[in-house]
Parts: structure tokens; C-alpha cells; sequence
């Protein structure tokens, strides 16, 4: 049996105490137990004592239960005659602690492998947040199993969404931006909102609006009030697209914040953030306007908006032999046509830095060539039109050059 003097380190401090979580809140209210699980993922949460306390405890309230339940059939003629009943099969939901949160390793989440880049600094599994199966699955995006992570972004992104940091990512066309939060999400079970921003973006198409319907007027909660009020993902997508002034209304948000919605009727006025609700944001921009001159539309912006955002990471390009698995896996490439069209998009993207060329050339596009070029038995004839015939005429004459050393020219 524990005894009351056998408890447990803190990393941080070197407190010995038995419950680390009441711990934190008294000498370190700036770290989560979840965020102290992540960085010390082989440090005790509870003292042996504290264990036995809860193990205990939890004894007498099933006890307690299964006394209440005796006592209710005993004084029901149809249970007291009735053929005894099967026990039930074991209900894993009632297995869930009450925030609906379980802790699994992400190299198993992500399938990513027992490998070194997987782990954490010391080499062991990192203990991330998934959520039980709950009733709102249908807005749980689909596990697209070809999709390629690159460890270190994923866990940019899991840190962000453990700690509650807002979280902004940016980059060219094509590079992954949304669907890394939409396989997040679909990974640890998350639902998802994802909405797209544009110059005619209105805060009423955020927060909600009056609306009529048969006859009546009725509030109606915006998608950003309806992802706080339910725990949902919510992606900002093409946030560089929207007005300044508008994207003000995320402000208090991104801050941990409730949302006030000054039109709404009282019940609805304020909306208080659900445990599990996140947002994040994505961009071709990275706030500061387009350099490369290729996101026509995108606006410079406010810079305290940005500087909300806790997390911001650039999206490159995945490396070339990530980008080589990826089209073997999408478009069904052997390895070394795969390798060709990398070649061919690390040649066009040089171009492009090097300002020999106006555009640059998508893992999307790469995608829609090698379809195209599988079925036309031609790659050059795939990305002279998912590619080349967008170009300029300098620019097609430049990547026209770099498909037909590469692939050879003309259809089969």
C-alpha cells in the first residue's frame, strides 16, 4: 500500500507533490497539465498515494451505483421475475474521461512509424489530444491515407492545437496548407469548419446574422459562433484575402476570448469558447503583402491581427523525394516517371527564384500532368495542359524547353 510520503517530482521545479495538475495551477498557472505532459511525457501525473486515493474512490461510486441500480430492480415485480439478463459488453465511451479527450502517440495517429524524427527531443512517443467518437462525426473530414507529412510541421501544428496557440500557415499555391489542418483533423477526430475568405467577406458572414424564414425573423449564428459554441476547428482559409477591418472581428478570439455578437438576441449574444474549439488560419501571404506577384487579390494587413497568431509557419514545397512518394501514391506514377516530374518541377521552381520564369509549378498541377499524361501516354502533353498552357509566351517557351529534355515531346 502507497503511503502518504511517497510522491512525485515536478520537471519544472523539483516540488515533490502527489496531484501534478493541482501543482501547476498553484506554481506554474502559465503550464497546462496537457502542455507539461507533452514536453515531460515520461514524468507521473499522480503519486502512487494520489492513485490509490482515485482507484479507490472510484470503487465506492461503482459500488454506490451498483447498490442504487439492486435496489431499483429489486422493486420492479417484471425485473424480479424476469429471466436474468445478459451482462453487457463493455461501452469503451464510458471508458472516455468526461472532456472527451484521448491521449494517444502521434507517430501512431499519423502512421508516421516508430522513427527518430517521429519522437520527441529525448526519443520518446509524443502523448497527443484526440477526441472520442461523438455525435457530430459527419464534419470530421476523410483520412486521405496518401497525404505526406513532414514531422517537423506536423508537430508545429499538434503543439499549436494542444496549447491553444492560434496557428497560421502560408505559403505558394498547391503546397498543402489546408488539407494539413483538414488530416489533422481528420486524424484526432476533430470537426472541422473551413471557411474561405474573400474581398466581399462580411463580419455578418462570420459572426451570424438576422435572417427571414417562413415569414419570421430569426438570429442565425455564423459559422465562427456556431465552431465556438460546438468545439470545432475552425480554418480561416484565404485569410490574406479579406479586409483588414474585417478580419478585426477574430481579434478578442484569437486572444482565448468570448465572442460578442452585439446584433444578437441576449441568449445568443455571447458566445463562450468550447474546450475543443480551435482556429486557425491559412494564406498565400504571410501578412505583408505579395512579393512573387502571383496571388493578385491578396491585401496587406493589419499587423495586430497578425500578431495574434502564436504559431506562424511557412509551407515550402515538400522535399523531392516526399514529392516523388506523393505522386506515386496520387497519381499512380512508377517511381522513376514520379522522379522525372519532381526533376521537371525542381527546374521550373529554380527558374521561378531565380526570376528566369513568372510562375511556379504546384504539387497540385504535378498531380493533374500525370493523370493526364498516363492517360494520354504522353507526361510532356500532361503539363503543356495543366501547366504550360497557362504561362506567358516566354514562360511556355522556357517550360516547354525543360518537359521536352525531361519526357521527350508530343502525345502517343
Amino acid at each position: 500500500m502507497a503511503d502518504q510520503n511517497d510522491k512525485i517530482s515536478c520537471a519544472i521545479c523539483g516540488a515533490q507533490v502527489h496531484v501534478m495538475k493541482k501543482h501547476l495551477e498553484q506554481a506554474h498557472p502559465e503550464v497546462t497539465l496537457e502542455q507539461y505532459e507533452i514536453e515531460n511525457p515520461t514524468s507521473p501525473i499522480l503519486s502512487p498515494y494520489a492513485e490509490q486515493v482515485v482507484a479507490a474512490s472510484a470503487k465506492k461510486k461503482a459500488a454506490e451505483a451498483a447498490a442504487v441500480a439492486a435496489t431499483t430492480d429489486a422493486g420492479t415485480t417484471e425485473a424480479a421475475t424476469a429471466a436474468p439478463k445478459e451482462k453487457p459488453a463493455a461501452n469503451a465511451a464510458a471508458l472516455v474521461p468526461p472532456t472527451g479527450i484521448v491521449r494517444k502517440s502521434l507517430h501512431e495517429v499519423f502512421e508516421l512509424g516508430a522513427t527518430a524524427e517521429a519522437m520527441n527531443a529525448k526519443g520518446d512517443p509524443i502523448p497527443i489530444a484526440t477526441l472520442a467518437r461523438h455525435d457530430q462525426q459527419d464534419l470530421v473530414p476523410k483520412i486521405s491515407p496518401d497525404y505526406i507529412y513532414l514531422a517537423d510541421e506536423l508537430k508545429d501544428v499538434i503543439l499549436a492545437l494542444e496549447v491553444k496557440i492560434p496557428c497560421y500557415v502560408w505559403g505558394h499555391k498547391g503546397s498543402g496548407k489546408s488539407e494539413l489542418f483538414e488530416q489533422v483533423a481528420a486524424r484526432t477526430n476533430r470537426p472541422m469548419m473551413r471557411v474561405q475568405h474573400s474581398a466581399n467577406t462580411e463580419e455578418s458572414h462570420i459572426i451570424g446574422q438576422w435572417t427571414v424564414k417562413g415569414g419570421n425573423t430569426h438570429f442565425e449564428l455564423g459559422p465562427l459562433a456556431m465552431a465556438m459554441k460546438f468545439g470545432w476547428l475552425y480554418v480561416a482559409d484565404e485569410y490574406d484575402f479579406a479586409q483588414p477591418s474585417v478580419l478585426a472581428v477574430y481579434q478578442p478570439v484569437l486572444e482565448g476570448k468570448a465572442l460578442v455578437i452585439k446584433e444578437a438576441p441576449a441568449e445568443m449574444r455571447i458566445i463562450e469558447p468550447h474546450p475543443n474549439f480551435r482556429m486557425v488560419a491559412t494564406g498565400n501571404t504571410n501578412g505583408s503583402g505579395d512579393e512573387s506577384g502571383l496571388y493578385q487579390g491578396t491585401l496587406i494587413q493589419n499587423s495586430a491581427n497578425y500578431d495574434r497568431f502564436g504559431m506562424v509557419i511557412h509551407k515550402k514545397y515538400m522535399p523531392e523525394d516526399k514529392e516523388s512518394i506523393m505522386l506515386q501514391k496520387r497519381a499512380k506514377l512508377t517511381a522513376k516517371d514520379a522522379d522525372k516530374m519532381v526533376q521537371f518541377a525542381k527546374e521550373i521552381r529554380q527558374a521561378f527564384d531565380g526570376a528566369k520564369m513568372s510562375d511556379t509549378v504546384s504539387p497540385r498541377t504535378l498531380i493533374y500532368a500525370s493523370q493526364i499524361g498516363i492517360m494520354r501516354g504522353s507526361f510532356a502533353h500532361g503539363l503543356e495542359k495543366s501547366f504550360i498552357s497557362k504561362l506567358s509566351k516566354v514562360d511556355r517557351e522556357v517550360a516547354g524547353g525543360i518537359a521536352q529534355r525531361i519526357f521527350g515531346s508530343g502525345k502517343k
